[in-house]
């Protein structure tokens, strides 16, 4: 029995957005967008790069890439990039690699619970509704995230709106 995208959370409504989707046949971006109020502010991925070039300046954030079967985290400042033949280049290691910048439709910025645990991110989703990766703010040793990158997140998502409004 296949579930309604309402049914999936109303389940685990912690879970994983990747999980929820996967419970309701649908895209992660679908359950993005069926998230309760106050959760989710979704705005165009013509933004990408400015967000990439402003969280660099952020410290540590977990970086995460869920595919299913795998999901790959790391947990490092981003460089920042450079843009070259539509591609975004992320500078510096451990975290590396080249984005289509074309590919990037939505971005949204998430307050939700995840297993338990308030969470903040900034999620990228393709136009099909995969989600590309998720930028997690970081923690500190009490496993607190930290005040200045959740001042940082609110400033940008701000900016962000009023830039697209």
């Amino acid at each position: 029995m296949t579930l309604t995208i309402s049914e999936a959370l109303a389940a685990t409504p912690h879970a994983a957005l990747e999980d929820i989707a996967r419970a309701a046949q649908s895209t992660p971006l679908a359950v993005l967008e069926a998230l309760p109020a106050g959760e989710v502010t979704a705005l165009p991925g013509q933004f990408m790069v400015e967000v990439l070039d402003e969280m660099a300046g952020w410290g540590e954030i977990t970086l995460i890439v869920n595919t299913g079967p795998v999901i790959l985290e790391a947990k490092a400042p981003l460089q920042g990039g450079t843009v070259a033949q539509g591609m975004y280049n992320f500078k510096g290691k451990p975290i590396g690699g080249h984005l289509n910048i074309a590919a990037c439709a939505r971005i949204a910025f998430v307050r939700r619970k995840l297993f338990g645990t308030e969470t903040r991110s900034v999620q990228f989703y393709d136009s099909e509704g995969g989600c590309l990766f998720k930028v997690y703010l970081g923690r500190d040793a009490a496993r607190q995230m930290i005040p200045a990158q959740i001042a940082a997140f609110d400033a940008l998502e701000r900016r962000l709106l009023e830039t697209a409004a």
